[in-house]
């Protein structure tokens, strides 16, 4: 069966463009077509620059991932109409070609600990990890997720190097606490070096790392809870968003439900960083500014998330996150559960603990 593609394709040449463009094709595909098929479809029309082959990283729908997967998984994950960008925008030099220098130079941080045939191995497998890492995006000096997998690896192998190698990833400017996962960023992600990852955390200060996470996730938290729910109170006319987080707690059905329109941020299932906290109380206010911006740029009335720690983030702080990202943001934000209580008919700000919040919950 053939199918149709809708591509709006990255352009740019960093010699002749003071800014990048994009360029629409149509083009025709089939069951078992590759990503790389259709970059290939797309050079036949139109000359552009990019590496031919199925290892070749690059951005599609904001999913990051290789040539060689199939396009009809991409589609039935997001759409056929596709945004094709490389792996990395602040790195283009040549439409999908990037310059991959501080990925490479981070992967030699470590040559001391392994031979060149592994630094080379390393710098095959591992750019993905580097350049898909949202902390990348606020802070380009990240010492990158391959770095911590490299580090994993000499640590596994050579017990006896695990100080220094720790030393190495564990800067306060630009380390490992730094670390957001990668989970709803990489397609088909493999969750084993999160695995991992998150091991070298607790190796790097175990107490301290555990509790913290444990208090800004609310980790025990049933806040989340949206079963036998009761509506006698609808929001037919308002543009409601949600934050998921990792954890998967899917509100947008409630909200549908509710008669309200959804509003699906891309940045709904963002990590939070909660162990930067540890050594920067304002890496994690960038993210959740990112989040709140998205939702009001979307027009959403209000914002819904997990519980009472992304309260305490989202709406306590939200003066501090407004400094952090340099706009002025005054979006109200209540957890599922208040949502869930004036979904069922509660009105009393107090008993639903709105008179706490710092951003005016005006809707009642």
């Amino acid at each position: 069966m053939i199918n149709e593609l809708h591509v709006e394709l990255f352009k740019f040449d960093s010699k002749l463009d003071y800014l990048p463009y994009y360029k629409k094709y149509t083009i025709k595909y089939q069951e078992k077509d590759t990503i790389l098929s259709v970059l290939n479809k797309i050079n036949t029309i139109d000359k552009f620059s990019y590496e031919s082959t199925v290892e070749f990283n690059l951005k599609i729908n904001g999913l990051y991932l290789n040539a060689g997967e199939y396009i009809k998984n991409i589609v039935d994950l997001t759409s056929s109409d596709f945004i094709i960008e490389p792996v990395s925008i602040f790195r283009a030099i040549n439409d999908l070609i990037i310059d991959k220098t501080d990925y490479l130079e981070k992967i030699l941080l470590f040559k001391k600990f392994v031979t060149p045939m592994d630094l080379d191995e390393y710098a095959s497998n591992y750019e993905l990890d580097y350049y898909a890492s949202n902390t990348y995006n606020i802070n380009r000096d990240y010492i990158g997720d391959h770095s911590l997998l490299i580090a994993s690896d000499i640590i596994e192998q050579t017990p006896e190097y695990t100080q220094e190698v720790l030393n190495i990833i564990g800067s306060p400017e630009d380390g490992i606490l730094y670390h957001t996962s990668l989970e709803h960023r990489v397609f088909n992600y493999d969750s084993s070096k999160e695995k991992r990852i998150k091991k070298l955390m607790l190796m790097y200060d175990k107490v301290l790392v555990l509790k913290n996470a444990r208090d800004l996730l609310g980790v025990g938290s049933s806040e989340s809870s949206v079963s036998s729910l009761k509506i006698s109170q609808e929001f037919k006319g308002f543009n409601i968003a949600s934050f998921d987080g990792l954890a998967k707690v899917d509100i947008a059905k409630t909200i549908k439900e509710s008669q309200a329109n959804y509003i699906n941020i891309k940045l709904k299932n963002e990590d939070l960083a909660p162990y930067s906290t540890l050594v920067s109380d304002n890496f994690s206010l960038k993210i959740a500014g990112d989040i709140l911006l998205q939702a009001k740029d979307e027009n959403a009335d209000f914002l819904v998330v997990r519980g009472a720690a992304d309260i305490s983030l989202f709406d306590n702080k939200q003066k501090q996150i407004e400094k952090a990202v340099g706009r002025e943001i005054d979006l109200p934000v209540i957890s599922v559960m208040q949502f869930c209580k004036v979904l069922e008919g509660e009105k009393d700000k107090r008993v639903l603990g709105f008179d706490k919040h710092k951003v005016n919950v005006s809707f009642l």
